[in-house]
């Protein structure tokens, strides 16, 4: 039997491939039927080099021979041709746009394999193949790539909208603090996430996806009961999210990138071998980030005034001409930092380009992480024990960062509610950038011990006697009980 996975083709999306190797791995430990062996195929698309070469080599890489085995196979669909509208738009629309136009390569695809298909598994974002797997018979799930609460937080959006008739796009005016069930307390709408309340985000593409998950066999969730009881407790408080019900909901994280990579960095590895342990700040904001010319001052000179040791991995922001593309690399830094900045660090600090994140993570001189939030990158440093400072950039992340700060403890904050294209002027300011950045490294401190302790269980979670575990099998045994009967 065979379990055909579809991923959004962008970088901080690859965990279920990751996700792929696990069912692999765990099937060998699960009583299956008679005669029943299972494999998968990840269907990929990729983007075009010109809109962000980081994933489209990626993409290269995860279909190399050295990656596939005999269960476990990834198939790159027909390319198409993007349409000048795509371009034109955000490059959220141009991803979507292209995973819709692949529906009639999966159908195809799906068609040729029945009916040995036991299920069919498809990113957060990819819900518009659920109407293919549905014409086919073959069950679907959603794996959520966001944390449970963000989960919640779209469907009581959803609720709201369909059942309530409300305005949620208002919301972000609201003089109030919002009740989202999914969260322990209450929002501000300064960090309410855009894909919920700018109209042409949430009526084109989000409310969609959050129907779509309701028509799911299940929702898989890359994240643990340890880090978020009261979001996963919520999906089982009855009418929480509304009259239609909500599809089990399996938590089965971490799942952390530990594929490929496109890019070593030995230089980078090396110099921290140099450096004392826990004396490094990182400063990365994933393959998606960037930050303007005048914001990348203001950090470099908050920054430098801390006096810690740093590596800062400096990506150059796409010209605003380029709504679709993504961030891209300097050619010369002195361009955009201050002037004589690399001079008066040059001994306490590296910047770089593109980093492998979880590899620099789990380097013992990295003590602290100014990190945008995003959720693979919150999974990866509590993986690695190491506490961030806030500064979220667009998606989910500054409901992610308030939820880290304000309700689990489990970060400092530089920023909330900063957006990376926000249109306004704003700017962090140099003091608040060194006041978080000395906090994140403030040995002894309690959001320190905290993400210690959150360490060992993300760790307990995942073996055997674990809940991650425990909810993985639970998965499993559904899926291959539609082996049974197919």
């Amino acid at each position: 039997m065979e379990v055909v996975l579809i991923p959004w083709p962008l970088m901080g999306h690859v965990q279920i491939v990751e996700f792929a190797k696990l069912i692999i791995h765990r099937q060998n430990l699960l009583p299956l039927p008679p005669g029943k062996t299972l494999s998968v195929t990840v269907l990929l698309m990729k983007l075009p080099d010109y809109i962000d070469s980081v994933s489209s080599s990626y993409a290269d890489l995860l279909s190399s021979s050295s990656t596939s085995s005999v269960h476990l196979n990834f198939v790159h669909l027909s390319a198409t041709e993007p349409t000048p509208e795509w371009s034109a738009r955000t490059r959220g629309y141009f991803v979507h746009s292209l995973v819709v136009s692949q529906q009639p390569n999966v159908a195809e695809f799906l068609r040729s394999r029945r009916p040995n298909v036991a299920a069919m598994v498809v990113d957060m974002l990819c819900t518009s193949m659920i109407g293919v797997a549905a014409e086919l018979a073959i069950p679907a799930y959603i794996f959520f790539t966001s944390p449970a609460s963000f989960l919640g937080a779209m469907l009581h959006f959803q609720t709201l909208h369909d059942e309530r008739n409300d305005d949620v796009c208002a919301l972000q005016d609201s003089g109030s603090e919002l009740d989202i069930p999914s969260f322990g307390l209450p929002l501000p709408p300064s960090v309410l996430s855009q894909v919920l309340v700018v109209r042409s985000q949430w009526e084109d593409r989000f409310l969609q996806y959050a129907r779509d998950y309701r028509k799911a066999r299940g929702i898989i969730v890359n994240t643990f009961a340890e880090l978020e009881p009261h979001a996963l407790g919520s999906f089982v408080m009855g009418s929480a999210y509304g009259a239609a019900p909500v599809p089990p909901v399996y938590s089965v994280g971490p799942i952390l990138n530990c594929g490929p990579s496109h890019k070593s960095s030995p230089e980078v590895l090396k110099w921290l071998d140099e450096q004392h342990s826990g004396s490094v700040v990182l400063i990365c904001f994933g393959s998606q980030g960037s930050l303007s010319e005048v914001q990348i001052r203001e950090l470099a000179i908050g920054l430098e005034q801390s006096g810690q040791r740093f590596l800062w991995s400096l990506r150059r922001q796409a010209p605003s001409s380029q709504k679709a593309s993504f961030p891209g690399e300097y050619e010369s830094y002195r361009e955009v930092l201050p002037e004589g900045f690399l001079d008066r660090t040059s001994g306490v600090g590296k910047v770089v380009g593109w980093i492998p994140q979880l590899e620099v993570l789990s380097h013992p001189a990295v003590g602290g992480f100014v990190s945008h939030c995003g959720w693979n990158s919150v999974l990866e440093s509590l993986w690695c024990g190491v506490p961030v400072a806030t500064w979220p950039l667009h998606s989910e992340q500054q409901m992610n960062a308030f939820q880290l700060v304000r309700e689990l403890g489990l970060a400092v904050e530089i920023t909330l509610s900063y957006l990376e294209r926000s249109g306004d002027g704003s700017v962090v300011a140099a003091a608040e950038v060194e006041r978080g950045i000395r906090e994140v490294m403030e040995s002894g401190s309690r959001v320190k011990e905290r993400v210690r302790e959150m360490k060992e269980k993300s760790r307990m979670t995942v073996v055997e006697g674990g809940s991650s575990y425990a909810s993985f099998k639970r998965l499993i045994d559904d899926m291959m009980s539609n082996a049974s009967t197919s």
